[in-house]
This record gives structure tokens, C-alpha cells and sequence, in this order.
């Protein structure tokens, strides 16, 4: 499959210590992909820095050809990052988060849409409730209401299943299945190897500051294998 983004010798560090170094990869169109790692290994830096969050020092990237990380910002739409913290205002009313991070980005309110997702995602009812008496898994299933209502092309998702119950990670696997089929990239981390063996066609291992190895995932057992052959 021909790539549809391409990073470049993307380095960080942090207080003089290399976390990032010449980190290279590439990801196909309709692609999922795990990127796993020990604790510390850089991986939320990387999807930081490729969501546009934090600079890297050296090195680049590009979406179906257009360089990232310059100051023409329009290569965001196609992008979308979901991290450990909703990055949403707790003051604020679910249904006024989403109209603002939907007006952000130059699309249209769809109060049908906003509903609909509302009910898959197990928030139906609680979207005049400011978000700050959320609980931590209905945060989470309320920031991938957000991606959901977001047109993109690549998610950067740090985690999607922490603070999921069954259900909400049962609803978060068959989004993954449904994206793949309307041909979105995801590149994602995941603490949960079995969970992410299970979603991914491929796996990225970050250690010692780059990728040391890319290769089809099988089974958490083959994952946890690579990372013990890195020590």
C-alpha cells in the first residue's frame, strides 16, 4: 500500500535527556496501527508532536504530501488527536463542548448526528450536565463523541480504552472496525497489548528513542516478547 503519512527523523528531547531520536515510519490509507512501548518511551510525545500539540526539534512529516508542523494549519482537519485528558471545558455543558470543537474546525452543527452518538456511546440524557461531574470513562467516551463528530482522515488516539468499561471499550472496538472500513488511518497506543493485538494490523515498537521494530501483530504473548528482547 502506498503511504499516506510518512514522519522523518522526528527528535525531542526534555531537559538536555534524548527522548525521540531520527523517529521514522510510515503509515498506509485505512491502516491501524499500534504503536507500544515501555512506560516513558516517548510514545504520548509522539503523538503529541504528530498531532501539532508540541514541536519537535528536528525532523518532519507529511499527509498525502503535505508537510506538517508549519505555520499553514489547514493540514488539521484531516487530523484528529484524542489523549489522556479531554482537553474540554468543565464549566461548559457537554452539548456546548462539542458545538465548539465542531465550530473550530469549520463544520456544521448536526443535532441528529450529535444524538445519535450520544446514545452509542452511553452519554444519551447527559448533554446539558456541565462535564465536570463526569466521571473519568464518561470524559473519555464523550472526547470520542468529539472524534466522532470530526471529519478526519488520521486519529492519533493515546489510550482510547483507559477508563472504558465492557461496554465502552466493546463500543470503541467497533468504531476502530468501522473506520478501517471507511478507509481512516488510526495510529494508537494501548497499555492493553491483547486489546491492541486484536485491533491493529500492524505494531510499532518505540524504544531506546526510535522504532526498532515493525511487524504484523499476532498476540499480546509476540508483543510482550519484543519488548523483552529490547532489554
Amino acid at each position: 500500500m502506498a503511504s499516506f503519512f510518512t514522519a522523518v527523523n522526528i527528535n525531542k528531547s526534555f531537559h538536555l535527556h534524548p527522548v525521540l531520536k531520527d523517529v521514522s515510519f510510515s503509515l498506509a490509507t485505512g491502516e491501524t496501527v499500534l504503536l507500544f512501548g515501555r512506560n516513558g518511551s516517548g510514545k504520548t510525545t509522539l503523538l503529541r508532536i504528530l498531532a501539532g500539540i508540541m514541536r519537535p526539534e528536528r525532523g518532519t512529516a507529511y499527509l498525502n504530501g503535505s508537510i506538517l508542523f508549519t505555520a499553514d494549519s489547514r493540514w488539521r482537519r484531516d487530523v484528529v488527536y484524542l489523549g489522556h485528558q479531554p482537553n474540554l471545558y468543565p464549566a461548559f455543558t457537554a452539548r456546548e463542548n462539542l458545538m465548539l470543537s465542531v465550530r473550530l474546525r469549520g463544520q456544521t452543527w448536526d443535532e441528529e448526528t450529535f444524538q445519535t452518538l450520544l446514545s452509542g456511546y452511553g452519554l444519551a440524557g447527559r448533554e446539558e450536565e456541565p462535564i465536570r461531574v463526569y466521571s473519568e470513562g464518561m470524559l473519555q467516551r464523550l472526547g470520542l463523541v468529539r472524534l466522532e463528530l470530526a471529519s478526519w482522515r488520521l486519529a492519533l488516539l493515546d489510550e482510547p480504552s483507559a477508563a472504558l468499561d465492557v461496554d465502552g471499550t466493546q463500543t470503541l472496538s467497533d468504531a476502530l472496525t468501522r473506520w478501517h472500513s471507511q478507509g481512516r488511518t488510526v495510529f494508537f497506543t494501548s497499555h492493553d497489548l491483547g486489546w491492541g493485538a486484536a485491533r491493529a494490523e500492524r505494531a510499532l515498537l518505540l524504544s531506546g528513542g526510535t522504532i526498532s521494530r515493525e511487524a504484523p501483530v499476532s498476540t499480546e504473548s509476540d508483543l510482550v516478547s519484543y519488548i523483552s528482547e529490547e532489554e
